[in-house]
């Protein structure tokens, strides 16, 4: 049974259709907790920030979450693999790691994908064809691990009120930002999250850039596989997709919403890219 966590942002009908469980993270507020994706959606998650003017929080999953989720399968006599939200960036895997550890059980799979949102959701589609291939847990893990080095990711952040909020940008850099438009774009280096450009202007253009950087990244490798994530208008969601699609040429390409989990963290206006190099880079 493949396992994942709210994080990865697939479609529910994908979920559906494929056999894959959700384990729901949460999103809390003062005095409200929701869990992500069944209690609250990312639309109700930004009319509630606007009107309670207060940022929400996600909480990770903790070991008792994972007891249940794990028995729920060991006791049906599956291989469990769960490919959960970077250890870089929630608790959630260690939480994965102490239930296993807790259970004594030789049956469930813990990835570390490093990653959230449309790079979780790209490492579990791969894990739903492996077991379409009739690999079993072991050798699904073995070859997600192998992929985690491949996988690269990219958002775009539009909603400067939100990183001021956060303490992510200073009144001064908020107050520049919003004169010349920029919008950051962010990555993961060294396991921690980390602004690499910046963009002026309107989102669109922002995001023919990050094409343009995509494209000089891979330099004359194929992209295996991309996955796009998002929480801006459906417009300009549809354009993206067809501009990557024409640009980037990838193998297969598939776009589904930003979930609350990423979207308390970067509002509405947000536009990330992942995807996978048939080789790992080289270190220059």
């Amino acid at each position: 049974m493949i396992l994942t966590d709210s994080t990865a942002d697939l479609n529910m009908a994908y979920t559906i259709k494929e056999d894959v469980h959700i384990i729901p993270l949460f999103i809390r507020f003062e005095d409200e907790v929701y869990k992500d994706g069944v209690d609250i959606t990312p639309e109700e998650l930004f009319v509630k920030v606007d009107e309670k003017k207060e940022v929400a929080r996600s909480t990770g999953l903790r070991s008792g979450d994972f007891h249940n989720a794990f028995n729920k399968y060991i006791k049906r006599g599956y291989d469990i693999l769960y490919v959960g939200i970077g250890s870089n960036l929630s608790s959630t895997i260690q939480s994965a790691l102490i239930a296993k550890q807790e259970l004594e059980t030789k049956q469930v799979f813990i990835v570390d994908s490093k990653s959230i949102s449309s790079g979780l959701g790209l490492l579990v589609m791969h894990a739903v064809q492996l077991r379409k291939k009739g690999y079993d847990g072991a050798h699904i893990k073995k070859k997600l691990d192998e992929l985690v080095p491949r996988l690269h990711f990219y958002y775009i952040l539009s909603d400067l009120e939100l990183l001021k909020e956060t303490s992510r940008m200073t009144p001064y850099q908020y107050k520049l930002a919003k004169l010349f438009q920029v919008k950051p774009i962010v990555t993961m280096i060294n396991d921690r999250v980390e602004m690499i450009h910046k963009s002026f202007g309107s989102l669109d253009h922002g995001i023919k850039k990050l094409v343009r950087m995509i494209g000089k990244h891979k330099k004359h490798q194929d992209v295996a596989n991309m996955t796009i994530t998002h929480s801006c208008t459906d417009a300009l969601a549809d354009f993206s997709y067809q501009y990557i699609k024409d640009n980037l040429k990838p193998s297969s390409l598939v776009m589904n919403p930003l979930g609350c989990v990423l979207g308390a963290s970067t509002g509405r206006g947000a536009f990330g890219v992942a995807y996978l190099l048939k080789e790992t880079p080289r270190k220059e």
